[in-house]
């Protein structure tokens, strides 16, 4: 079987080498022996697809004579460990693709002959850590792909050539930004800092789901055009990072911590989707000069009270529910918004809200004092006690911080000194302090069990799908083992059909070769009978013939 398994491949090498010096092959399982001993007689193949192969290790000299080598496909193997010098010999490489292999580490040095390499995909691998020299001589790499590993470190700014780059679900605290990148997606990390030279071609910036807790570090990327900064840490965004942007079209800030948005009357010009959906905002009254140029603006799901929109404005698209809206307000909104433009609307309203134009809103003469009245009896530990209701550390402290930034924003009521209330605000972020201990316990844990999860999908070669979640990729693994188990206890079952067949067979034989021997003694029984008929025949006639032979004689 091996013997035409090399065959097969050595048919392909020679058309390989005759038609093209193309190479393609998908059903080996390859040792690093064969694999240099059959490269070693086909030294002008330009394209080597070796994915799938269940490659598990790679010799030093695989390609020492495969010098013609330009792309090179080693995808969906089980490669462990490259060696420092395995690619010394193809400096005319420019693709390279090791994505889905089982890779934790990469030796020094192992790129220091490809000057070439453009194009570099280590994606779904167990990539821990990628040493600052290890891209020192890839002047031309452009397109860096290294998602799904588990990296802790990769300072991309060494890397000057980088166009497109991906490092997307790893475990990266720092971000350090390439001079000349135009789209990055460092999204699904945890990422807090952010450092790197002025570029002014970045045009496309991923960083949802980080620990990001400012946006100062925007004023070194003028030239972006999408900025997803969803699913962090933000409490506050203001006009003065993004002054320099004069290309910026759609801002993604949904799910953080935003309490307050002062643009300060001074709008993006070019700004055309602003999503703020899903954090903590209640006053946004002045930004109503940026509102109006948007086409698609997203609130749903904040605490605001007022909106102010002119008659000119251009949205196409606005969410407003899942707010705290004062209806007098909300009937002036209506009155210079259509319907059409207000893509959602509440359900259910809570108590003394009232559902108008299809959004539960609240009678009040003065509805942000009546607000902060609400807030005030809402964080009050004494309040909590009075009612006998049950305190929430997490809710009260938002609704603290909420009105603090309320209050210091209008700078509308001076705070005086208390120190019980300082005392149960101190306590309360203890509370806070250890939930977020605990908080991080968790997503450590969910992380590793992420991790566990794209081990398997390697170990069983499936497809991950980037954009589905976790519990649907693990699902993917439940059903491939299911699968498989119902296909081994169908082979299993076959296999026992199988043998019952062959006993039965056996069986059968057996007896037919039992008659078969009675047959057999039966006829040595009457051969033996016939003999002695025959012997006394022939006495008879002996005994005729010399009484035949006296008669003749008388």
């Amino acid at each position: 079987m091996c013997w035409l398994r090399a065959v097969s491949l050595i048919s392909m090498l020679f058309l390989a080498s005759t038609y093209g010096g193309k190479l393609s092959y998908q059903s080996l399982h390859l040792t690093p022996s064969t694999l240099s001993a059959l490269l070693a007689s086909f030294r002008q193949v330009e394209l080597l697809n070796l994915n799938g192969l269940q490659i598990e290790e790679v010799d030093t000299n695989a390609f020492a004579y495969t010098h013609t080598i330009q792309e090179l496909y080693m995808g969906f193997n089980a490669i462990r460990y490259l060696p420092p010098y395995v690619f010394q010999n193809v400096p005319s490489l420019t693709v390279l693709v090791l994505e889905r292999n089982d890779l934790s580490s990469l030796p020094r040095g192992i790129f220091h002959n490809t000057p070439k390499l453009s194009v570099l995909s280590m994606s779904n691998n167990n990539l821990e850590r990628i040493e600052d020299d290890t891209f020192q001589a890839t002047t031309a790499l452009q397109y860096l792909q290294l998602s799904s590993n588990r990296l802790t470190h990769v300072d991309l700014s060494l890397i000057p050539s980088l166009f497109h780059v991906n490092v997307s679900y790893n475990l990266l605290s720092t971000l350090a930004i390439p001079i000349a990148v135009k789209e990055l997606d460092a999204s699904h990390n945890s990422i807090n800092v952010i450092r790197g030279p002025v570029n002014v071609e970045l045009a496309i910036l991923k960083l949802q789901h980080n620990n990001l807790t400012d946006t100062a570090w925007l004023l070194n990327y003028p030239g972006l055009v999408d900025v997803d900064l969803s699913y962090n840490q933000l409490e506050k965004i203001t006009i003065h990072h993004f002054v320099t942007m004069q290309r910026l079209e759609r801002l993604y800030v949904s799910n953080n911590r935003l309490v307050a948005l002062d643009l300060y009357g001074r709008a993006i010009p070019t700004l055309k989707v602003l999503d703020l959906s899903h954090n903590h905002l209640m006053w946004v009254e002045l930004n109503q000069a940026q509102f109006d140029k948007l086409q698609y603006l997203y609130l749903d799901h904040n605490s605001i009270v007022t909106l102010k929109l002119s008659s000119h404005h251009t949205l196409n698209t606005l969410t407003l529910s899942h707010n705290d809206w004062d209806c007098n307000s909300l009937r002036a909104l209506f009155r210079t918004v259509a319907r059409p433009v207000i893509d959602d609307v509440d359900q259910h309203c809570k108590i003394d809200y009232y559902l108008e134009h299809g959004l539960c809103c609240k009678e009040s003469d003065n509805p942000y004092l009546n607000r902060l009245l609400q807030y005030i009896a809402m964080t009050s530990v004494v309040e909590k006690q009075r009612k006998k209701e049950p305190c929430s550390a997490t809710d009260a402290i938002n609704s603290v911080q909420s009105l603090v930034h309320f209050i210091t924003q209008q700078r509308v009521v001076s705070l005086e000194s208390n120190e019980q209330l300082d005392a149960e605000v101190n306590e309360l972020r203890a509370e806070v302090q250890q939930l977020t201990n605990e908080q991080i316990q968790q997503e450590q844990l969910l992380q590793g069990l992420h991790a566990e999860i794209d081990t398997n999908l390697r170990r069983f070669r499936l497809s991950k799908d980037e954009l589905a979640r976790p519990s649907d990729n693990l699902n993917k693994v439940f059903t491939h083992l299911k699968d498989r188990h119902a296909f081994k206890l169908r082979e299993t079952q076959a296999r026992r059909t199988e043998a019952d067949a062959k006993q039965k067979e056996t069986e059968h034989l057996e007896q037919k070769n039992i008659a078969l021997v009675k047959q057999l003694d039966n006829k040595n029984t009457m051969q033996i009978l016939l003999r002695q008929e025959t012997l006394l025949k022939r006495q008879k006639i002996k005994q005729l013939l010399a009484k035949l032979s006296k008669h003749r004689s008388n």
